[in-house]
């Protein structure tokens, strides 16, 4: 006889044995935690939804107004263009972590490392920043070049988005991060853009004396002497203004200026440009002063921006324009005086940056050689210092500079150095583990402290010079936390041969006061 089969919902088991205890507990509960559980997962999402979609809840960043702003090892990839370098920085903060016999310390490159539309600066500049950090790393790691080779440092990197409007979050990170007993954060270098953020960020880590070493801002007072605990890797406006004083002082003819420059406030770095210019080049000044509202990173260059302005400089019959504007309006200018016109007539225009890389830009090339325009640049760097010609007057470090980078990034390709953002930044990390390795004649039972490292900044003198890739530098509460010893180049496109102009302008140099 066939036996009947299972009742539905009673495979296995008689329809007729009652549950266990324990099946009827854990469904009762069951059916009063799930709905709990949901609610809480729901809340837990909604107040940490930030965290997670910046990758995670450990890796020191968050989401805020649409950026990934935060502090990092490496961990965290900001932007595709920084994979590679962003891999080498978290692969050797990792070997610090796991091998460094002794005390460890930490440096933050603190910028803009994520960009909104429009944004002061962009993917590459910033990808060469890193490996500029990054190379100083290795070297200050691996090699005696900065000092001792102890305590190893790592390297964090900080995003306070692509207009800094982010930074206090990120400031309240860094400041908790000095106050580490094993690994302390030491230094701060970069400091993003000259614009007023960049003041209040300042203020807060000088506040809880963290030393800061800044790389691309450029703007008079965000420095030593007003803005106490920052000292400059690359030339002040100032500073600039100087070299290209020197440069029109050198010229045989006589100079007819007309100083043209963005009225956009607040941005520290056009206003103090301007009020350089007036200051070391007024002499020179024949033409009214040309006014125009500007970019600052809001939004993009409108079309027609500079017509009235380039009719007035043809009607002035100037032949030397000081531009104090943003770079990408400095595009846009000389488009419209390439069609000036007075095209006839020779005008050159001069401009300070860390450093530009028209060279690779054909339509701006055009604009020069069509235009009959001489863009005249004072820089923090020369392309041409990346030659290797012996006869080239570059910083005597330079060369093992260029030499670290191609083996640490493994990027040989000259243009790599054209913006000076590499330069400027392996020079930031320089200065701030030089100040980190001048700790160890301080007899410490543990690492340096941030203010330990701070009071070593005004001692970067005399026997503890710099050797940095932009020269040979040294600190001073004479110069007020300048980088004395700076080359500072001034460059003509195009290009006039293939060897940097001789006699560069550095800064603590003859005459230079």
């Amino acid at each position: 006889m066939t036996a009947p089969l299972d009742a539905p919902g009673t495979r296995g088991r008689s329809p007729h044995r009652p549950s266990s205890p324990l099946a009827r507990w854990l469904r009762r509960w069951w059916k009063l935690l799930a709905p709990a559980a949901v609610a809480l997962l729901l809340v837990l999402g909604l107040l940490y939804w930030n965290v997670f979609t910046c990758g995670g809840p450990l890796n020191g960043v968050r989401r805020i107004d649409g950026q990934c702003v935060g502090v990092t090892d490496g961990a965290h990839l900001y932007h595709e263009a920084y994979e590679e370098v962003q891999a080498d920085i978290a692969r050797e903060n990792a070997r610090v972590a796991e091998e460094a016999d002794g005390h460890v310390v930490r440096i933050a490159l603190l910028g803009t490392l994520t960009f909104g539309d429009v944004s002061p600066m962009d993917p590459t500049r910033m990808r060469r920043s890193l490996e500029g950090a990054y190379t100083a790393q290795m070297r200050a790691n691996h090699s005696h070049h900065f000092g001792d080779r102890k305590p190893q440092i790592q390297l964090l990197l900080a995003n306070m988005g692509g207009r800094q409007r982010q930074w206090e979050p990120v400031v309240n990170d860094l400041v908790a991060l000095s106050e580490d007993e094993e690994r302390p954060l030491v230094a701060v270098i970069g400091m993003g853009v000259s614009i007023d953020s960049t003041r209040d960020v300042a203020r807060v880590l000088n506040e809880h004396d963290i030393p800061m070493v800044s790389a691309a801002v450029t703007a008079d007072g965000l420095a030593h002497d007003q803005t106490e605990g920052l000292v400059r890797a690359a030339p002040s406006n100032t500073e600039y203004v100087r070299a290209l004083r020197a440069y029109l002082d050198a010229l045989d003819e006589p100079v007819r200026a007309t100083l043209v420059y963005d009225t956009t406030e607040p941005d520290l770095f056009v206003t103090t440009l301007r009020e350089a210019y007036r200051d070391q080049l007024g002499g020179f000044l024949t033409g009214h002063a040309q006014e125009y509202v500007g970019t600052t990173g809001d939004t993009p260059p409108r079309s027609g921006l500079f017509h009235t302005v380039t009719l007035n400089v043809c009607a002035s019959g100037t032949d030397t324009v000081l531009f104090a504007g943003r770079a990408p309006d400095l595009r846009q200018f000389l488009g419209s005086l390439a069609s000036r016109a007075c095209s006839d007539r020779p005008l050159r225009v001069l401009f300070a940056v860390i450093g530009l890389s028209p060279l690779d830009d054909e339509e701006v090339m055009a604009h020069l050689r069509d235009g009959n325009l001489t863009l005249v640049y004072a820089s923090a760097t020369d392309p041409r210092w990346a030659s290797g010609d012996p006869s080239a007057e570059a910083p005597p470090h330079y060369a093992s500079f260029v030499n670290a980078f191609h083996e640490y990034v493994g990027d040989d390709d000259p243009s790599a150095f054209n913006n000076g953002y590499a330069l400027v930044n392996h020079d930031a990390f320089a200065v701030a583990a030089s100040a980190v390795r001048m700790t160890n004649g301080m007899d410490l039972e543990g690492p340096p402290t941030a203010t330990e490292v701070g009071a070593q900044l005004m001692l970067l003198n005399s026997a503890h010079e710099v050797r940095a890739g932009g020269g040979v530098l040294s600190y001073s509460g004479e110069y007020g936390g300048e980088a004395i010893g700076r080359y500072v180049p001034v460059v003509e496109l195009p290009l006039d041969g293939d060897l940097p102009a001789p006699d560069p302008y550095v800064i603590g140099g003859a005459g230079d006061r």
